[in-house]
């Protein structure tokens, strides 16, 4: 038994009690066996003869208390625990199995004090660090979880779950180096996940390593077919293109363009009210420089969502492109309107105040930018005086991340 041979401990307790019925010490060494097994009814019969017999002990008893709540009968697993912890309150494995059992019946606060004292007393009790990260994750506490998960993966580097949550906390945090890392260590577990996939994706983009994103934004869609993942991997195409047209690498960007546009456009076909593929086939048309069809799907998403300043900042982009300068300004007016901070839309504001003639509305708007960016309206400025000269379609406006489950929960 204490080699981990359980299969041959029940042979040998059954056997004995063959023997001799009247063998009542073997009770409990058979009940626990029986646990072990996960034979919750013969051991749950065992160790109630333990106990009715006098043989008993700390371990009976959480072995008992746990069958108990498996049971669904969490008041009196709760009892068992509290007099196990009555005798001895150094007991971990009483404190942590007390937590677990608070956390089902739904007593969350009660749930982490216990696991908070179970790691108190033992700090190498990774399941009970791993259950305290998962509560704390769910309450938005961040920093908390990252605290827990960061023991367990201590404790057990090729705990893969713990690692993929770790990578989805640092997520959370906005530290996409980090996130990039441990969904890494997480992969070797999680290989036909695509949650793990689309997170990992967004994660890359974050840090600008945009070709490595669209392939896990890849896998994730061909993990999952279908609206999101196609979505997804849509906007990953669209932001690397930026990326390469930056880099002056247009041909690349263009091919990337058209690729991101097929798939938005299968996300549509199997989702017609996702409103952030028609943001992002909009954006991605508005790049191709095909402002009338960018128009229409821009529409669509301000239909499924009005108030959408990305969206709304992008209609205007594909109004000023096909040089419709007055519907340009009434979305850019609406933009910072609706957020008087939206620098992109003041930007936008003031370049279309300039190319109406109105050169007063635009050092106002400049005015408003200067607070705001400076570095913006400093481009403003030089537009304003005709250092630069404007190209309609080129601005950059912040996409709409992919639309990713939130996990754990």
């Amino acid at each position: 038994d204490a080699a981990g041979q359980n299969e041959k401990a029940l042979t040998a307790y059954r056997n004995a009690l063959r023997l001799d019925p009247e063998f009542t010490a073997v009770y409990l060494p058979l009940g626990l066996a029986l646990a072990e097994a996960g034979n919750a009814v013969e051991a749950e019969e065992y160790l109630a003869k333990a106990k009715a017999a006098g043989f008993e002990s700390p371990e009976s008893r959480l072995a008992y208390a746990l069958i108990l709540a498996d049971k669904g009968r969490y008041a009196e697993a709760l009892e068992i625990y509290d007099q196990i912890i009555a005798t001895e309150p150094g007991n971990a494995a009483a404190w942590y199995q007390k937590g677990a059992v608070l956390a089902k019946s739904g007593d969350l606060d009660k749930a982490v004090a216990a696991y908070r004292q179970a790691v108190a007393l033992e700090p190498t009790l990774a399941s009970a660090w791993f259950d305290l990260g998962v509560i704390l994750f769910n309450r938005d506490d961040y920093n908390g979880a990252l605290t827990a998960y960061q023991r367990v993966v201590e404790l057990e580097p090729q705990n893969y779950r713990a690692q993929f949550y770790l990578a989805s906390t640092f997520r959370l945090l906005e530290r996409y180096q980090e996130a990039n890392a441990h969904y890494k260590l997480a992969e070797p577990g999680f290989k036909n996940n695509p949650d793990l996939y689309s997170e990992w994706g967004f994660c890359l983009g974050k840090t600008n390593e945009w070709d490595k994103s669209i392939e896990r934004l890849n896998t994730a869609r061909e993990l999952s077919p279908g609206a999101v993942d196609n979505n997804n991997t849509g906007w990953g195409y669209y932001n690397a293109a930026r990326a390469d047209k930056a880099a002056k690498r247009d041909q690349q960007a263009t091919v990337k363009l058209e690729l991101g546009k097929q798939y938005l456009e299968k996300a549509i076909a199997e989702d017609p009210a996702m409103e952030a593929a028609y943001l992002n086939l909009g954006a991605t048309n508005n790049s191709l420089g095909d402002f009338e069809a960018a128009a229409k799907y821009l529409k669509k998403a301000l239909e499924l969502n009005r108030d959408w300043i990305i969206a709304i900042n992008q209609l205007g982009l594909a109004y000023r492109g096909a040089n419709d300068l007055s519907n340009a300004l009434a979305m850019f007016q609406r933009a910072t309107t609706l957020d008087g901070n939206n620098v992109f839309g003041l930007y936008n504001l003031g370049e279309v105040y300039y190319l109406t003639g109105n050169k007063k509305e635009a050092r106002k708007v400049q005015d408003r930018l200067q607070r705001l960016n400076p570095a913006m309206a400093g481009r403003l400025g030089d537009v304003l005086s005709g250092k630069i000269a404007i190209d309609a379609a080129k601005q950059k406006i912040e996409s709409k991340v992919p639309k990713i489950p939130r996990i754990p929960f």
